[in-house]
């Protein structure tokens, strides 16, 4: 559509589906994301090991897959990115899972830390480290505004090619139905960025309303501005500009969010006044008792769509926490972080798949959610 939904064509479109419920997927052999994935080196062994994890996730009854896409490859390897983006939706597609690609974020280390993706073989993860390395959008100084991370959508001379890349990717799956949702950027204002990538952020949902995607848009709130840890989890909220421009862009509200069970029902409240479909596209996080057992019953109660953060652990070691909260009194640094499979498939906690598979039998929306206004 070449405009903002309406708040009536965007109800129409998410209760004419399946309740949502999904995960963010970064397959368990990779510490660079999706770029192990699209690039031409190692691609075999990784596509293989990543329709494992694919068919263990259908096994357990989800329905989509949220996952950044790896720019880098489009870069210097646009041929490949584009045949392994439709080999990978070819796998989707056999088991009826969707996939939310995430275009661009702002979760990103200072310049001076910076080093563009390489294409080839990956590092190695450094043990103990959210991610895979010390090297993180994740530390003290980043989260707290002192540095202010860097991201390519910066620099004046990319964006020829970002735009390119975006309008092609409208091209190719602006029609697919195996593309559920555009996440046109993931939390933006984080690394202490604020409002730093609005004007890439509205060219892109521009180009992709121009090329007139039949999938709606969505840029996720957070939290932006807020003090960090706690002024998110505490009182969940709209602390800053770029959050506000967010909202007022996107054809749905997605939002993240890793608070308890209480705090969880106070921002699905908060976020209701918009009069939007809610989904959140991040979530899980057990040392700030974010829980599989207590939340997914409540996203899905609520017909709120569902993404929790991570799936088999693997090179990212996704089950430790982030640098900026190890230190906190009240954190229990032994619980896994994410992830709710080790990497021969163990679960981690067997009540979990439990829930997951209960959840997951009927995904029937609820008669009636909260601030639909067109029923």
């Amino acid at each position: 559509m070449k405009r903002r939904w309406t708040e009536e064509e965007a109800w129409d479109w998410y209760t004419a589906r399946p309740w949502i419920s999904g995960f963010n997927f970064i397959p368990s052999g990779s510490m660079t994301g999706s770029l192990w994935l699209f690039q031409e080196y190692g691609h075999k062994e990784a596509f293989r090991d990543a329709a494992k994890e694919i068919a263990l996730a259908a096994g357990l009854g989800f329905n989509s897959i949220r996952m950044v896409l790896p720019f880098e490859v489009y870069r210097q390897e646009r041929e490949a990115f584009f045949r392994h983006m439709d080999e990978f939706l070819d796998l989707l597609g056999e088991y009826d899972i969707t996939l939310m690609p995430v275009l661009f974020g702002d979760c990103c280390v200072p310049r001076e830390k910076y080093k563009a993706p390489h294409l080839g073989p990956q590092p190695e993860p450094v043990p103990g480290y959210f991610g895979g390395s010390p090297v993180t959008p994740f530390d003290d100084s980043t989260q707290s505004g002192e540095c202010i991370g860097y991201s390519i959508t910066d620099d004046p001379e990319n964006r020829p090619l970002i735009e390119a890349y975006v309008k092609e990717l409208a091209s190719r799956y602006g029609q697919d139905p195996r593309i559920l949702i555009w996440n046109v950027w993931n939390e933006a204002g984080n690394s202490g960025r604020l409002s730093r990538s609005l004007p890439v952020m509205e060219a892109v949902f521009s180009w992709l309303r121009e090329l007139d995607v039949m999938q709606p848009l969505t840029a996720d709130v957070w939290g932006a501005g807020a003090d960090n840890p706690y002024g998110w989890l505490k009182k969940p909220g709209i602390y800053a500009e770029i959050e506000e421009h967010s909202i007022a862009l996107s054809d749905i509200i997605t939002f993240h969010y890793y608070g308890d069970y209480t705090h969880s029902r106070q921002y699905i409240a908060f976020l209701r006044q918009f009069g939007r479909p809610l989904i959140n596209t991040e979530w899980l996080h057990r040392p700030f008792r974010s829980l599989i057992q207590t939340h997914l019953p409540l996203w899905k109660k609520e017909g709120v769509g569902s993404y929790f953060f991570g799936f088999v652990n693997g090179k990212s070691q996704f089950n430790f926490v982030w640098e900026f909260i190890k230190n906190l009194p009240d954190i229990d640094t032994s619980l896994w972080m994410h992830d709710i499979f080790h990497e021969d498939f163990r679960p981690y906690d067997i009540e979990e798949i439990e829930v997951i598979q209960k959840c997951n039998i009927d995904k029937a929306l609820p008669e009636k959610i909260a601030g639909n206004n067109s029923l």
